[in-house]
């Protein structure tokens, strides 16, 4: 019985060492990704997947917001603009990396996802490319690209709809007002999550046309022509 009782201290101490360790550092990082050697020792893509998962006894320690400041640095969040579909390589990517499935199914993953999506700033010039974070201006995509699968856009209330609606807006006017660092592939998938919003949340504010558009936008945003862009950019700026 002693015995029990000195391994059961044992595992309370190991967790509030590592919720204390999460807490002190506030957000754990991947001790694996690109630049490091080991990364590049890698030969498959499960490789580099297995060494992206969050150990559970991490996961079980983070509170929300730390968890998307994970998912946003995911190492491997690019990939999803070297594939054929776009959306179903973020919906792969929920599916399979360990840390966004568990923010999917948190009560308040949505709205902590969508509050770093409001935080997210707006580039006005493009990062040196000596930077570290050269790449920064595609994370908000990525952030898009998550928003609109339905592991998270079925999940808001009327409020967090709302609130993601002028969030949308807002970026889209933001990326414009910089289009030589944001360029029409990055603002479509604003144009998407906002479709994907409104055909779940607002379909019936729009006209015919307007929903016919949404639908079509949805279907071809990947090869969207000038027209198309066009007709979104009226929905979203409200003309």
């Amino acid at each position: 019985m002693k015995s029990i009782l000195i391994i059961l201290k044992i595992c309370i101490i190991s967790c509030a060492i590592v919720a204390q360790e999460v807490e002190r550092n506030e957000v754990w990082d991947y001790p694996v990704k690109p630049g490091m050697p080991e990364w590049a020792d890698f030969t498959t893509g499960k490789q580099k997947w297995d060494a992206c998962q969050i150990p559970d006894n991490i996961m079980e320690a983070l509170n929300t917001k730390d968890l998307v400041k994970i998912c946003l640095n995911f190492p491997m969040f690019l990939d999803f603009a070297f594939v054929e579909d776009e959306r179903s390589g973020a919906a792969f990517a929920i599916k399979r990396f360990n840390g966004l499935g568990e923010l999917s199914k948190r009560k308040d993953g949505v709205m902590e996802l969508i509050n770093a999506y409001r935080e997210y700033p707006v580039f006005t010039q493009h990062p040196e490319k000596s930077s570290k974070d050269y790449f920064t201006p595609y994370r908000l995509p990525w952030i898009e690209l998550l928003l609109a699968d339905e592991a998270f856009i079925k999940q808001l209330n009327e409020q967090e709809a709302a609130t993601l609606e002028q969030i949308v807006v807002e970026k889209y006017e933001q990326k414009v007002e910089n289009v030589h660092v944001y360029g029409v592939w990055n603002i479509c998938k604003t144009f998407l999550l906002y479709a994907v919003y409104v055909l779940n949340y607002s379909m019936d504010s729009k006209t015919p046309q307007q929903q016919e558009t949404i639908k079509r936008f949805i279907e071809n945003y990947m090869f969207a022509n000038e027209t198309l862009l066009s007709e979104m950019s009226k929905i979203i700026s409200g003309l």
